[in-house]
């Protein structure tokens, strides 16, 4: 009996570990994926503040300012694609701890 009980005790200290680090993963993904969305933010307001730029008369067609506009726009993209991958992986994430919390329940529930 004593070593079921030190293989319970073992058991309920890895899932209090275990516990303890989705928590912290999760914390690290949400404020990951709120500080992308304030630097996509603040690259969307730049790429307007060149393209009012770009677009003065004084300006307009300078070659410079076009793949200024032009790599700000590829950099944009980028930072959302990443956000969509993100989305997705939270997405996912979460569907699966919905899932882990419907098969305890329906442990229990037996």
């Amino acid at each position: 009996m004593q070593t079921v009980d030190f293989f319970l005790y073992i058991s309920l200290i890895l899932n209090f570990l275990l516990g303890w680090y989705i928590v912290q993963f999760v914390k690290r993904v949400l404020n990951f994926q709120e500080s992308l969305d304030i630097f996509v933010e603040k690259l969307k307001d730049y790429e307007g503040h060149l393209d009012i730029i770009y677009n003065l008369e004084r300006f307009y067609g300078d070659e410079h300012l076009t793949n200024l506009l032009r790599h700000s726009k590829d950099i944009i993209a980028e930072c959302q694609q990443l956000q969509i991958i993100n989305n997705y992986v939270e997405e996912d994430f979460e569907e699966k701890l919905e899932l882990l919390g419907e098969t305890e329940e329906t442990m229990d529930g037996s």
